[in-house]
Formats: C-alpha cells, structure tokens, sequence
C-alpha cells in the first residue's frame, strides 16, 4: 500500500474507534509522529476533507444516530460524544444541519451525515514539497473499441444502478463473442461540456485482429500523448476521489490537457473487480 494511503487508512480507523474521545488534530498527528501541518495535508489529499471536519462530521452523525435510537438526554449525548459542553455541541450540529438537535429528535427529519471515508488506493508521491499522484506518459496510437454508448448523469439517484447494469450487460453479451479480446476492456468517458453531471461513457473492447462484429457500435479512440494512474478498488469510489487528484496534477506538474474528444480511459482487466486495478489515462498536449 502507498505510504500516504496508509498512513491516513490507519487513521481513519484510529478515529472510528475513539468517537468518543476528545480527538484533535494535534492528538491524531502526534500518533503518527508527523506534523500537525503535514497531517492535515496528508488526510486532505487522500480523503477531500481536512481532518478537523472529518472528525466533527462523524461526531454529529453519530449524534443524529443516537437522537432518533436512544432516549439518551442531549446533555448526555455531548458528553458522551467527546464534546467539552452541550451548548458547543448544540451549535456545531445547528450549524452542520440548520436545527438544533431538540427539533431534530422531534421531527422525521433526515439528513446525509458524513460517511467513513473511503481510501482509494493509489500512487501518490511527494513532488517538489507536494503530494501529487505518480503517472507514467506513453504515447498510444490510434484504435478502434467495439461496445455500447451509456448516458448518464451522475447527480441522478440512478447513475450507480444504471451505468452498472448496462456494462454488465454488455460485458456478457461480449464475452460470447470469439471476435472479442477478452483479457480486458475499456471504458471511455466524456462529460458534455456543461456542470450539469451530464456523461457519456461508452464500454468496449477491442477486436482480434482482422475480425469484425455487426453487434456493437465503433468508437474510435484518438492517438497521442497521455499520462496513466493507477489505482484499485470500486470505481465509483475512485471516481471521486480522481477529480480532485487530476486537478491537483495539472496544477503541481503545470500540465495542460488535451482536448482531443476523450475526457478519460480506464483501462481493466478481465477479472476486475476481483483484481481491483484500474489503469485511468487522460490526454495531454505534451509529455510532462
């Protein structure tokens, strides 16, 4: 495991397991015998969320949790949930879900809490006194995949159930196929130019040489300069974490995308996900 993934995946277990202790940066930071500032950074980088508000987010979900389970007093519930006082812990959770914790018991309320961060497993480096992901350029010549076009939109509560189910499906429709490379397959994502959580992503494979097949659609992918991540676990899971770790290359490495019709290609074998491995490829106008 990275060194920086596992440092912060250690952590995230540490706290899971002490919610209900004063935890504070500083306190986390010294278990680990690193910096508070560097920590912090480290969890920032790996989970998109400093530590501060990891801790606190998870403090007040387990709050909500304790509200609606038990018949615990609020009093009691601060307590023992860490917090020096009722009245810090009544405006913290005010001020993370707009109602005081009395009219959240009382109501049928619900609210998205803050989940135990999920780390994604991935190359990250320190680069000129940052941390950056590690890439590795190689130049690809111009090819053709074979599969099915998916539209999707990643703020619909569908886009999970229906990406899945379509690449699925296609994945055993084209595992009958001898045409067919089998050992992995790809898919190609783009976003339709507007922050509106609109994708196409098509999933294809490539055919043996000199074979054709009717039963797909043709997706050509562009030759040039690109630069490989890789990573393992659930895609969805590395899909979000992925953004900000491509906005934070582009920014340390100074690089410059290549907007040749591709947004990004993830690369898997054929026994993912038991392999967990995928390899992500985004164009660029130039080696880096």
């Amino acid at each position: 495991m990275n060194y920086y993934v596992g440092v912060i995946n250690e952590a995230v277990d540490y706290i899971e397991d002490s919610i209900t202790e004063r935890l504070s940066l500083g306190e986390v930071s010294h278990r680990f015998g690193i910096s508070d500032f560097h920590f912090n950074r480290m969890f920032k980088i790996v989970t998109g969320i400093t530590l501060k508000q990891y801790i606190l987010g998870r403090k007040l979900t387990k709050a909500m949790a304790m509200l609606k389970e038990t018949d615990d007093s609020i009093i009691d519930v601060a307590l023992e949930l860490g917090f020096e006082c009722p009245e810090v812990f009544s405006r913290a959770f005010k001020k993370q879900f707009g109602i005081s914790p009395a009219r959240f018991r009382d109501s049928n309320t619900v609210f998205e809490g803050v989940t135990r961060a999920c780390i994604v497993e991935r190359d990250i480096v320190n680069y000129r006194g940052g941390l950056v992901l590690k890439g590795n350029r190689l130049f690809m010549e111009e090819f053709s995949l074979w599969g099915v076009f998916i539209e999707a939109n990643v703020n619909h509560n569908d886009f999970k159930g229906k990406l899945k189910s379509r690449a699925e499906a296609f994945l055993t429709a084209s595992a009958q196929i001898p045409a067919m490379v089998q050992e992995q397959f790809f898919t190609v994502v783009n976003c339709h130019g507007e922050d509106n959580g609109e994708y196409t992503v098509f999933c294809g494979r490539k055919l043996n040489h000199g074979l054709t097949v009717d039963t797909f659609q043709e997706r050509i992918v562009t030759g040039g300069w690109y630069m490989g991540f890789n990573y393992e676990g659930d895609m969805y899971d590395i899909r979000e974490s992925f953004i900000d770790d491509l906005y934070r290359w582009i920014m340390v490495k100074e690089a410059e995308l290549n907007p040749n019709g591709i947004g990004m290609i993830n690369i898997y074998q054929n026994n993912y996900p038991a392999s967990s491995g995928v390899r992500i490829l985004v164009p660029v106008k130039k080696p880096v």
